[in-house]
């Protein structure tokens, strides 16, 4: 079903008392805050509005949270808007990128923050997360239109998001954000909210934008062109758009940032007892792996016919370039498998790791649309999007727990004869095999869409009524391919060796494994060791297509039958038919697991959803002496699917306006987001991953495991019960002031989540005896856990609630203009509950992935906001932002901090030595500036340049998680600006 976020009427006439008329329309908090930032709430487009009184049209844009037409600050649902203006200053190379500083919107997946995962193949996608909820429970549009997800995954909160990559930037007039529950409005997926991107659909001319950026460490180039043209043919009943556009980004690596040199880990305690009063969980600088390096290491040896470890004087031996063995001091403090001090830096592998991928974007879009009559319009859209995003170093395919036979033809001499002399016949052996390149990640998604529809007026009984009808398919194609990616039954072939009658090393008959004619010997002593026939056996590249495909029927009106005293009624209906479907194929090896990571398997299914909405505006008073204006909102939509029955979602709203200045709202909804592809048909995909057994000793407890992700189809929607209470303040006395303060509350029944292979396993031994089932062990190897199977559940409630304030201030100074704009989010609760009544509230929680001990928990900085001050004196602007976020621990729950006498420490309480995370203030961006080059009647040109992160302030150190399968940098990607400072310049014409 379309959504009529907005609606525009141009009228056309030059009498100065009819721009009055609009203006009290829009109210005096729509008039004054049009002409300021569209940062805050319910802020239109003040440049289109000059460009119209500039030609003798006037252009009425109004801001709604409904189908029903009102003004943004009207509406009982904050709406907050974002216009190009904004945008265009922002001068990002992604829409994402702009949208996510927001404050309300916490933990959005970008190239930034996402890059190194493989396995769910949402790397390099852009997503927006309302609320920290989730980007799956954001509902994304284009043009009031749904848009296709973007990949299948599963487990993620990005699984199901469309990427906003995907969008005609060029063309964008204004982006609207919709916060709260609007599922009775706008449909599943909006339990969190809506962020529409609404295209100029209107504009005429030709503009276009060239920019180019680089980080102060020389790193990070990008690049950005784009073209747009709209012209009116036939007599101006039609009207013609095209625009395209091309980005490209080059990768960031970790060893190129001074933060990232510290080495800053969480780990086990390793003199912990339960009785010392030590912290079980300490903080360390100088980390890196104490059970391998590239070439590998000797960590000790085995007797004749023992499966114990024991220190030798092989113990500490790092094979480096061509296979030189050097000593290799493990330092003062050593926690498998990480380690402190020492030789640290031989061992770490972070510094290799992407910050940010290698980015390709290319975008077309085209619209034609035609006057059939004076009240209908025809119309068809083509959009076109190709995005590609490369990690070049996402994963190294490590092993810690080999054992290298004394018979190893590969092993020095005077090793083997030190073995043989002392009775050892095997090396405890722990390697990241630097001859293997590490696994990439390599993500292309095509997105394509096709639109036809019609819209217009008609008058029934003396009212008239504005209707809309479409026909929509859009497709995702996601090749994910992961290349270097290690098959492990030919690695372990290839690793086992020896010597043939003539004296040629080559493989041995594995004890597990069928012969392999093709097998090469490889060889685990040393980097650059190996030639490029042994690597190009034992690796391959892992590849899956899927293809998403979204078919839409929908249709609604709106108009005002019915008068009131105090007003018309407005109401407003329409129906929607969609269908989701997933095809997919997979390699052999992925589909037989044969990978270290990926393991992807072909994915078939598809879902049909049928809906139905009403919606309806009653005044019930006005000009009143205790109210200006009170309204009545209210919504209801019947919604089945094929898969799990129909729900009922509905909601309660009403807005009163006492007096001028002041406005009151309040809204009551019951909303939903239905389990996606993903959530339902995921085949499957596996990986290993280093693993903490929860039932074993300390110093055996850390082994390889594989974890299966998987979908499940007897999951239901999801249901929240949410309520947001607001006052938006327009003194009179203060021409041009505007604040808004609402309070939401969000809470979600039957949250669909998978815990996690770790949090399984751990909670499964702590007595959750309903997750046992997925975890399997083998007896013949010492009960050790050799698989866990991950399957999302309706197991968790969920529950957010807190603060937005939203203020701006427009005033004359000097010879130009001041505008002053303050946006902030507090995050008073956010509260993640399992079925077995475990409660996590992580509102003040930075840590990413660094604060253990609960899968799927939401977590979120106390509060974040953003402040700018912007000078308009033509030709010049000048905007300076600070951007902010608290300070905040790991785990407000769970964690006892303490340094000494600490209780001892459990499972569900483990004592650690800090639980603080410092906040950040950004000075970004800085110093923008935009010159005209050229300006004669309606063509311009413009020059910018743009600094990010002006101070270039380090972020926030926070830990690597301890459960990592190696440490792979400070976890602090989701809050915190990791690139440093950037610099961007360009030009933009229009004529």
């Amino acid at each position: 079903m379309t959504m009529m976020m907005e609606r525009s009427s141009i009228l056309r006439r030059q009498d100065c008392t009819v721009a009055v008329a609009v203006r009290r329309t829009l109210g005096v908090a729509g008039s004054t805050l049009l002409a300021l930032t569209s940062l805050a709430a319910g802020t239109a487009m003040a440049q289109e509005a000059q460009d119209a009184q500039s030609v003798g049209v006037l252009q009425e844009v109004t801001v709604t949270g409904t189908r029903i037409v009102r003004d943004g600050y009207e509406a009982p649902t904050p709406v907050s808007v974002l216009g190009s203006e904004q945008l265009e200053k922002m001068a990002t190379t992604n829409l994402a990128d702009s949208v996510n500083r927001l404050p309300a919107l916490s933990g959005g997946r970008s190239s930034h923050n996402y890059s190194g995962n493989v396995s769910s193949g949402t790397a390099g996608i852009n997503t927006l997360n309302l609320r920290g909820l989730g980007a799956n429970r954001t509902l994304v549009l284009l043009d009031g239109k749904r848009m296709v997800p973007a990949t299948l995954g599963t487990g993620d909160t990005a699984t199901g998001a469309p990427d906003v990559n995907a969008i005609p930037t060029a063309l964008i007039q204004r982006m609207e954000i919709v916060t709260g529950g609007a599922s009775a409005v706008y449909g599943s997926d909006a339990l969190a909210g809506v962020v529409n991107f609404i295209l100029d659909k209107e504009f005429t001319g030709i503009k276009g934008t060239a920019q180019y950026g680089q980080s102060t460490y020389h790193d990070g180039d990008s690049q950005l062109y784009s073209l747009a043209m709209g012209t009116p043919f036939a007599d101006d009943r039609g009207h013609l758009l095209l625009s395209a556009e091309w980005t490209g980004s080059d990768e960031i690596r970790g060893n190129n940032r001074p933060w990232n040199s510290k080495g800053y880990q969480l780990i086990n305690n390793p003199t912990y007892t339960p009785t010392n009063g030590q912290p079980a969980l300490i903080h360390v600088y100088n980390a890196g792996l104490g059970q391998a390096t590239r070439g590998g290491l000797i960590r000790g040896c085995y007797g004749v016919g023992s499966n114990t470890v024991s220190t030798c004087g092989l113990s500490g031996t790092d094979f480096v370039e061509g296979g030189q063995p050097l000593p290799f001091n493990f330092g003062n403090i050593i926690s498998n498998p990480y380690m402190s001090g020492g030789d640290w830096e031989r061992s770490r592998t972070y510094n290799e790791q992407s910050l940010t991928m290698q980015m390709e974007r290319s975008t077309a879009f085209g619209r034609a649309s035609f006057d059939v009559t004076d009240n209908a319009t025809v119309y068809g859209e083509l959009g076109y999007s190709k995005t590609r995003a490369i990690n070049h170093h996402a994963l190294r395919t490590f092993d810690f727990n080999l054992q290298i036979s004394r018979n190893n033809p590969y092993l020095p001499e005077d090793m083997r004869d030190y073995m043989d002399a002392n009775g050892y016949d095997r090396l405890a052996f722990g390697t990241i095999n630097g001859d293997l390149p590490p696994v990439q990640g390599d993500n292309t998604r095509t997105f394509k869409r096709y639109a036809l529809g019609a819209e217009g007026s008609l008058e029934i009984g003396g009212d008239e009524w504005s209707w809309d009808i479409y026909a929509q398919r859009s497709t995702t194609e996601a090749l994910q391919t992961a290349p270097g990616n290690r098959i492990n039954d030919n690695y372990s072939r290839a690793i086992n060796t020896t010597r043939d009658a003539s004296g040629r090393i080559v493989c041995a008959p594995h004890p597990t494994l069928a012969a392999d004619p093709a097998c090469l010997p490889y060889n685990p002593f040393g980097v650059g060791v190996n030639s490029q026939a042994v690597i190009d056996y034992i690796t391959e590249m892992g590849w899956a297509e899927q293809e998403l495909t979204q078919d839409v029927v929908a249709a609604s009106a709106s108009g005002t039958p019915f008068e009131s005293w105090a007003g018309p009624i407005s109401v407003a209906f329409g129906a929607e038919h969609r269908r989701e479907k997933v095809e997919g194929v997979a390699s052999e090896l992925d589909e037989a697991s044969k990978f270290f990571a990926g393991n992807w398997h072909a994915s078939h299914g598809s879902y049909n959803v049928t809906e139905a909405f009403l919606e309806t505006v009653v005044p019930l008073a006005k000009d009143l002496p205790f109210a200006q204006a009170l309204d009545l909102n209210a919504a209801a939509r019947w919604t089945d699917y094929s898969t799990s029955g129909d729900v009922v979602t509905w909601k309660l709203g009403a807005t009163w306006q006492p007096i001028d200045d002041v406005r009151f709202r309040v809204t009551r909804s019951r909303d939903i987001r239905a389990p996606s592809l993903g959530d339902l048909f995921n085949a499957g995909q596996s990986g290993g991953s280093n693993f903490n057994d929860p039932r074993v000793t300390r110093a055996e407890r850390q082994y390889l495991v594989t974890s299966v992700t998987t979908g499940n189809p007897n999951l239901v929607p999801e249901e929240a019960d949410t309520l947001g209470v607001g006052v938006v303040f327009s003194p009179s006395f203060v021409p041009g002031f505007t604040m808004s303060l609402d309070y939401y509350h969000i809470e979600i029944n039957g949250a669909i989540a998978s815990l996690g292979a770790q949090n399984i396993a751990d909670r499964c031994e702590a007595g959750a005896t309903n997750l046992c089932q997925y975890v399997i062990r083998d007896p013949a190897q010492d009960d050790k856990i050799i698989t866990v199977i991950n399957q999302p559940q309706n197991i968790l409630g969920q529950v957010a609630a807190g603060y937005d304030l939203e203020m701006s201030y427009r005033l004359p100074f000097g010879p130009g203009d001041l505008e002053l704009r303050a946006l902030g989010t507090y995050f008073d609760k956010l509260e993640t509950q399992d079925s077995n009544g475990r409660t996590v509230d992580g509102s003040g929680m930075n840590a990413g992935g660094a604060g253990v001990g609960f899968g799927n928990a939401l977590i979120s900085p106390k509060y974040r906001y953003l402040v700018s001050a912007s000078y308009n004196w033509d030709p010049v602007t000048t905007t300076l932002t600070m951007r902010g976020v608290s300070s905040g621990r790991y785990n407000n729950n769970t964690f006892i901090t303490c340094t000494e006498d600490c209780p001892p420490s459990t499972l569900n309480n483990p004592t650690i030595s800090s639980n603080h995370i410092d906040g950040r203030r950004l000075l970004r961006p800085c110093s923008f500036s935009t010159a005209k080059l050229a300006r004669h009647g309606r063509t311009a040109c413009f020059f910018f340049i743009r600094s990010r992160t002006l101070l270039n302030t380090e972020p926030a150190l926070v830990s690597g998680t301890r459960n990592g399968g190696y440490y792979n940098g400070q976890d602090n990607a989701d809050y915190y600006d990791r690139l440093g400072r950037y610099y961007r310049a360009g030009v933009r014409f229009q004529f």
